[in-house]
């Protein structure tokens, strides 16, 4: 069996750059709050030289549809509706109880992941 080379990774990481640009948030029983693009403030950084991926996106309490809910999944997508999960990320989760409350999200892909 083959192995995939360092330019092939490279590769692999500017598809997923140029590509999966949406990260949605969900309470911990899977149940969808919101879908975020980049026009909705989501961040993603790294590169083709950069093994990892960083999605990251800042969630405020005043934020009317956060309000008394709780975020415990993020999920990553290839369009700004429908399709397929490509990953989820469960983390400990967190109640927005207040208008003064904030959430950052930082999501990681690693290209090729390291276990």
């Amino acid at each position: 069996m083959a192995e995939i080379n360092q330019y092939g990774y490279q590769k692999i990481r500017e598809f997923v750059i140029a590509n999966w640009k949406y990260l949605e948030l969900r309470k911990p029983d899977g149940t969808v709050l919101k879908r975020f693009g980049i026009a909705d403030g989501l961040e993603i950084a790294g590169s083709a030289n950069t093994p990892t991926i960083e999605y990251k996106l800042i969630i405020k309490g005043s934020d009317a549809l956060f309000t008394n809910q709780t975020v415990g999944k993020s999920v990553v997508f290839d369009s700004p509706t429908g399709a397929n999960a490509i990953t989820t990320e469960n983390f400990t989760s967190f109640t927005f109880e207040s208008a003064d409350d904030e959430l950052t999200i930082i999501h990681k892909l690693q290209i090729p992941q390291v276990l």
